[in-house]
C-alpha cells in the first residue's frame, strides 16, 4: 500500500459518539470527509473552487418504541476544506446539526426535542511511509433549548496514530472523546485487515464492521456489511419543575447494512461522489440515565433503521 492509499483510508476512520450521528456518527453521527485528490502531491492543481467545494452528509435513524420510549433522530454535516498552507491534505472545518426526539407511550417526562450543534476542525498528516496522524477536535452544544448552562457544552474529538507497513494491515492507537457523561472517552486500539479487494475487516470502535464487495460495476461499487458497536449521547435539558438536568441515552447494537459508493481503487474507500447507505439492526442493553437523582430508565430491546446520504 502506498503512503497515499494509507492516508486516504485513515481519513475514513470513525469519530462518532454515535447517537446524534447515528442517532448519531449520535455524539456523533458518521467521520471526516477528505477528498482523495488532496493526497496526490504529484497531481497538478485542478480547478481551485472544485478543490474547495464542501461535502455534505445527511443521516436519519429510527428506533421503534420499546420499554415505553421510541427515538427518532436526523442530522446534517458540512465539511469545508481550507487552503492547504502546509501542503496536502488540508485541514477541514466541520459544521453539524442534529435533532433527537423521544416519544413516550408511558409517562416518563422526557424532553421531546434535543438539539446538537457542532463546530470543529480535523486534519490528517502523513509523518512518513509507515506512520500517519489523524486529529479532530469539536465543540458541541447539546441541549433542549431551555437549559443553556455550561452543562450543554461538550468537547469531542480524537487523536489517532496509524501504522501500516503491509498493504493488508492498518494498525491504530489513540483515544476518542465522546462527550458522554457515562462514557467520556474510549481507547482507539484496533486494526483494519483487507485480505483481498472484496473483503475488509474493520475492528475499530465504536463501529466494527466486516465488509464484503457485492458488486463491482464500472462506476459504482455495492458493499454489504455486518457489525456491531455502541451508540449514545448526552444533552442538557430542563425538567418540568424548572431545574436543570442532563440526560444520557446509551445502547449496544448488531447491524446489517448496504452501501453504494463511487468506484474506487482497492483500499481507497474515500472519494468524492454520491454515497448511499441503509442499515437495519437490533438494539439492546438500552437505558436512559440522568445527572440528577432521577432513577435510570431501562429500555427493552428494539429494532433500528438508519439511512445515510453523502454528496
Amino acid at each position: 500500500m502506498t503512503p497515499r492509499q494509507t492516508a486516504e483510508r485513515v481519513a475514513s476512520l470513525p469519530t462518532e459518539r454515535t447517537l446524534t450521528d447515528a442517532l448519531p456518527q449520535s455524539p456523533g453521527l458518521l467521520s471526516s470527509e477528505m477528498p482523495s485528490e488532496y493526497f496526490d502531491q504529484d497531481r497538478k492543481p485542478a480547478d481551485f473552487f472544485e478543490r474547495m467545494r464542501p461535502t455534505f452528509n445527511v443521516e436519519s435513524e429510527w428506533l421503534s418504541a420499546a420499554g415505553e420510549v421510541g427515538i427518532f433522530s436526523y442530522g446534517a454535516k458540512m465539511n469545508v476544506p481550507t487552503y492547504p498552507i502546509f501542503g496536502p491534505p488540508p485541514p477541514l472545518i466541520q459544521l453539524g446539526f442534529s435533532q433527537t426526539q423521544f416519544w413516550e407511550t408511558g409517562n416518563q417526562h422526557l424532553p421531546n426535542h434535543l438539539s446538537d450543534f457542532t463546530f470543529g476542525v480535523s486534519w490528517v498528516r502523513r509523518l512518513n511511509d509507515r506512520w500517519t496522524l489523524r486529529m479532530m477536535t469539536n465543540a458541541a452544544f447539546a441541549s433542549d433549548g431551555d437549559n443553556t448552562s455550561g452543562d450543554a457544552w461538550q468537547f469531542r474529538g480524537d487523536v489517532f496514530a496509524i501504522y501500516s507497513r503491509d498493504p493488508q494491515w492498518i494498525w491504530t492507537v489513540g483515544v476518542l472523546a465522546l462527550g458522554r457523561n457515562d462514557l467520556p472517552a474510549v481507547p482507539a486500539i484496533g486494526l483494519i485487515w483487507q485480505p483481498s479487494e472484496q473483503v475488509m475487516l474493520d475492528l475499530i470502535l465504536p463501529r466494527p464492521r466486516l465488509r464484503v464487495l457485492l458488486r463491482d460495476g464500472e462506476t459504482r461499487q455495492q458493499w454489504g456489511y455486518v457489525g456491531g458497536g455502541f451508540s449514545g449521547g448526552t444533552w442538557a435539558y430542563q425538567q418540568s419543575d424548572g431545574s436543570d438536568d442532563q440526560v444520557t441515552y446509551g445502547d449496544w447494537r448488531l447491524v446489517i447494512g448496504w452501501e453504494s459508493v463511487p468506484h474506487v481503487k482497492p483500499g481507497v474507500p474515500f472519494q468524492r461522489g454520491r454515497k448511499l447507505g441503509i442499515e437495519a439492526g437490533y438494539s439492546f442493553a438500552r437505558d436512559i440515565e440522568f445527572d440528577s437523582q432521577r432513577p435510570t430508565i431501562d429500555l427493552g430491546e428494539t429494532f433500528l433503521l438508519r439511512t445515510t446520504l453523502t454528496f
